[in-house]
This record gives structure tokens, C-alpha cells and sequence, in this order.
């Protein structure tokens, strides 16, 4: 892993790349990871991962949320709970992310940085997805959306052009206990998760960055607990109806993905309940 994030960093330094599109940084990111090399880690590599309790908090903040747990109510704010998830950030171990994320509570990544809170920020957030019992994500910001300048992909917040950028980068923290703050690597933009228990299988291709700190008010348990999209017929497993209704979903899903209807997306584990960011800060 260490040996093809170097590569793909190296690609960015050379020469005849002197001014990279993002596509190319997130196109050599995923050869890099796709490459053979990488579908058998060497044991040497596992070794090297090292429980979160060794890393040292650099910076704290808050993320406040709103969960709306119901929608037959005429005002939602009567079916909402609101609490105070506390972080801490482990900027010496993922500087990048770590920096890539504190922007984002600040709100004053790059020309917002003269006028902080009035960039995207989690205010404006949400999580949205949950893998039961592995992790829950977020991040995404309402306004803040991946459009095309020039025929180059290019971030945009309301008429505003942002420079969100792939984070490169790797650590050997392991994802070793519940409540980590942890991104996929290479992602470009505010998406981070939530670890809801050990979850090794994400070493490799998340880096953990964080961890809550803080959580009175029960708001990671509430949130698993909320309804989400299994993705899978309410058939019987195995049955003859539950054979059919994979198929067709298959069959149309595949029609819509050939036909670029966005549609056709795949939204397994998406929450069926609202959980807002409605503020964040540092402490």
C-alpha cells in the first residue's frame, strides 16, 4: 500500500504533470489501488497497524445533530432529538484528512479562508448511510455539489468555485474500536464515517483520523437503530418470489445504469430518517 501511494503521489509530482486534473489524481489513485500487487497484502503490512490508543488528540470540536425519528407529525421538530457528538483529531497521525475535515467544521476551505463559516461547512450536513454494526457515514453538505468547468470536474458551492482535492494519504492506525472518525481514501470532498465496532476489513482502504470523544446523549446507538434500505426482497430468502424479485431488480437496474438514469443508483443502507448536522465548532 505504502509503496502505490508513493507511486501515485509521484505521478503528481512529475514533470509532464505539472497541472493534474482531478480526474487524473483520482483516476491514478484507483489504478494504484486496483493493481494486482494489492489484492494479497503482505503480511509484513498487516503488522504494521497500531491500536488508536497510541495517537494524541491535536485538535476537539463538536458536530450537533437533529434526528428526526418520524414523519407523521405536522411539526418535525416534535419528532426530532437533538444531542452533541464531541471529537477529538489526530492531526500528527492523518494530517491531511485531518486538515481536509477541520475545514470543513470551520468552514473556510480555500477562498473562504478570509471569511470562516461562510464556506461549505457541517452545519449544513447530514449522514446518510449506515452499515449496521460496521459504520455509519456523512458528510455530505447541502449546496456543495461535483459539477463541470471547462469540461474538467470541478467542486461548487452555490455559484462559487471550490478546491476540494483528493486526500492522499495513509496511516497504520487500525480500525480497532467503535466511534473512530475514518475516509475512504482518496476521496475528494467533506464524506467521512463513523466506526460502530471493530471493523478491520476497512484497514487498507479507509484511514482513521479521529474519534468521538464524547457522546451523552446516546446519538451513535439512536442512529443505528434507525430504519434503513437493506437492499433485499421482503420475500422469503431462497424462495421462488424472492428469485424473481432479484431478477427484476437486476434486470431493470441494469437498464437504468445503461441509460444513465441516476435512478438507478445503488442505495443499500441509506437512511429512511433525517439525521442533520445542524451546527459544529471547535473546542
Amino acid at each position: 500500500m505504502i509503496v502505490t501511494l508513493l507511486a501515485a503521489a509521484a505521478a503528481l509530482d512529475a514533470p509532464q504533470r505539472l497541472a493534474p486534473t482531478r480526474r487524473a489524481v483520482l483516476t491514478a489513485a484507483t489504478a494504484a489501488l486496483s493493481a494486482p500487487q494489492l489484492l494479497s497484502a503482505p503480511p509484513a503490512l498487516a503488522a504494521t497497524t497500531k491500536a488508536t490508543d497510541s495517537a494524541v488528540a491535536t485538535a476537539r470540536g463538536f458536530l450537533d445533530l437533529r434526528i428526526i425519528q418520524r414523519f407523521d407529525v405536522e411539526v418535525l421538530e416534535d419528532a426530532a432529538v437533538r444531542g452533541r457528538l464531541e471529537f477529538e483529531i489526530f492531526g500528527d497521525d492523518a494530517p491531511a484528512a485531518a486538515a481536509n475535515f477541520l475545514s470543513f467544521v470551520r468552514g473556510d476551505i480555500g477562498q473562504f479562508a478570509k471569511t470562516p463559516g461562510e464556506g461549505p461547512s457541517y452545519r449544513q450536513g447530514a449522514f446518510t448511510t449506515l452499515e449496521p454494526g460496521v459504520l455509519l457515514q456523512g458528510g455530505r453538505i447541502n449546496g456543495l455539489k461535483l459539477g463541470e468547468f471547462g469540461g474538467e470536474p470541478v467542486w461548487e458551492f452555490g455559484t462559487r468555485p471550490v478546491p476540494v482535492k483528493a486526500v492522499v494519504e495513509a496511516n497504520d492506525l487500525s480500525h480497532d474500536r467503535r466511534g473512530l472518525l475514518t475516509r475512504k481514501q482518496f476521496q475528494a470532498g467533506p464524506e467521512f464515517g463513523i466506526t460502530l465496532g471493530p471493523a478491520t476489513s476497512l484497514n487498507g482502504g479507509w484511514e482513521v483520523f479521529g474519534r468521538v470523544s464524547s457522546d451523552e446523549s446516546g446519538l451513535l446507538k439512536l442512529m443505528e437503530g434507525l430504519p434503513y434500505i437493506t437492499g433485499r426482497s421482503l420475500e422469503e430468502p431462497g424462495s421462488v418470489s424472492d428469485g424473481i424479485v432479484n431478477a427484476q431488480e437486476g434486470l431493470f437496474g441494469g437498464l437504468a445504469k445503461g441509460m444513465g438514469d441516476a435512478r438507478a443508483e445503488d442505495r443499500t443502507g441509506r437512511l429512511l430518517r433525517r439525521v442533520e448536522m445542524v451546527n459544529c465548532g471547535l473546542l
